[in-house]
């Protein structure tokens, strides 16, 4: 499939193959890539993702078990290594989208990457995995 089409938009290198899926299909897709793929994103020994799609257009990747020395140079300035692990998760999905560069609300999905810090974790029982809005898809 061609990256670009006669309406302008844009697509990940994965749209082709994942195309005729629901939202719910795709975001469990999405999920076992992400988890069990070594190339899909490089992330520190022991990290854990969930995935909440909210049966519409967006995915929320909470990124979990990640430390504070890694995440933190300062109280909410990230550490290049944390930059680069939150940019390689939204390079991620991008794949499986499509984009618009002329509407930004143009895209099949809009994905949102919390990398979430010890205290966060410690406030809310985080846990990993899939999560599944009851909403359409």
């Amino acid at each position: 499939m061609s990256n670009k089409d006669d309406t302008g938009r844009k697509y990940g290198a994965y749209y082709g193959r994942t195309r005729l899926m629901s939202f719910a299909e795709l975001t469990e897709c999405m999920y076992r890539v992400l988890t069990r793929s070594a190339d899909s994103v490089t992330v520190p020994t022991g990290t854990d993702f969930a995935l909440w799609h909210n049966g519409e257009q967006n995915i929320v990747v909470k990124v979990m078990n990640l430390t504070d020395d890694f995440l933190f140079i300062a109280p909410g300035l990230h550490t290049c290594e944390a930059e680069e692990l939150h940019n390689s998760i939204e390079e991620f999905f991008e794949k499986f989208n499509w984009t618009h560069p002329d509407d930004g609300l143009d895209r099949r999905f809009f994905c949102t990457v919390h990398l979430l810090s010890e205290a966060q974790q410690r406030a809310r029982d985080h846990q990993p995995g899939l999560f599944l809005s009851a909403a359409k898809s």
